[in-house]
């Protein structure tokens, strides 16, 4: 009977089903080539979209065929670890890994090629393969350095972000200027005195400056117009004002003599007179020296 188009035939047991197939509607093999032809064009989008993917992955697969060779015709795993490592980082960088970018900030006492050479940066140096932990313990290990956190930004974008120590004094010693922490010790290189910390010069003053800086906090009133702290023989200090002054500190009993200083000030105004030297270094009396004053008025005439 023909109904719809289709021919319909009867089907006797135990015979292959060639006739039903034969029956199928034409329309089916339309679907099928069509399924064929969207598969297609599926994978030539994905291919366009995830083409950077494809080489990357395409990358660690010759990592592979490299690395298994490799490891047969080694000596020892050690250098077949060496070798592989640095094939790897090589074809990460080719892949579009390497480090390109990097940002260093909270640094202003540091030097940059110190902080540089702390991080390892290197030639096609691939981010997956850099070491952020090794070169965090690099740079904690500067003496300026307080705290270092390292991030990686993929593909190529290395953040370091660092926090220093906080100087409390300037030291001068043979002509070169260091910025210090509060236990005296060295904090970085510094290219002049930096304006608002304490000026102190001479050998031996870093390892005094703890005490002297206390001493000073408890007696503010000398820090006013107070240009450096200088260690004489690394046994005593001497004052030196911006004004002229210079005071001439004894070796022991510091605190006395200081709080001797501040009543001469109160009562005398010797701070306020033309005084270049008040020496202070004997518990008995006061030695004065004043201002020269046929220099002074030579200096006024020129």
């Amino acid at each position: 009977m023909d109904r719809g188009g289709c021919e319909l035939q009867q089907v006797k047991p135990g015979v292959p089903n060639r006739a039903i197939a034969a029956a199928r509607p034409l329309g089916a093999d339309l679907v099928v080539r069509r399924a064929s032809h969207l598969i297609a064009a599926q994978s030539r989008n994905l291919w366009v979209l995830h083409k950077r993917l494809a080489v990357r992955l395409i990358a660690l697969f010759l990592v592979a065929a490299i690395a298994a060779p490799s490891l047969y015709y080694k000596n020892s795993i050690a250098n077949y670890l060496v070798d592989a490592s640095g094939r790897i980082s090589s074809l990460f960088a080719q892949a579009g890994l390497s480090v390109t970018e990097l940002s260093l900030s909270g640094y202003a006492l540091t030097n940059e090629d110190l902080l540089f050479s702390a991080v390892g940066l290197e030639p096609k140096l691939s981010l997956v393969n850099f070491d952020a932990e090794a070169a965090r313990i690099r740079l904690e290990a500067l003496p300026s350095i307080q705290e270092a956190t390292i991030r990686k930004i993929y593909p190529n974008t290395l953040i370091v972000e660092l926090v220093e120590k906080e100087p409390v004094a300037i030291w001068t010693v043979d002509g070169v200027n260091f910025a210090i922490d509060s236990f005296g010790k060295r904090i970085a290189p510094v290219a002049a005195p930096i304006a608002g910390l304490p000026l102190f010069v001479g050998d031996g003053a870093a390892d005094n400056v703890p005490a002297m800086i206390a001493l000073l906090n408890k007696y503010p009133r000398l820090n006013d117009g107070l240009l450096a702290s200088s260690r004489i023989g690394d046994r005593r200090w001497d004052l030196i004002y911006d004004f002229g002054l210079r005071i001439m500190l004894p070796e022991t009993g510091t605190a006395s003599a200081m709080e001797r200083l501040l009543t001469l000030q109160e009562k005398y105004q010797v701070f306020e007179r033309d005084i270049a030297v008040l020496d202070m270094r004997l518990a008995e009396y006061i030695a004065v020296r004043p201002v020269d004053q046929t220099m002074t008025d030579t200096a006024e005439r020129e």
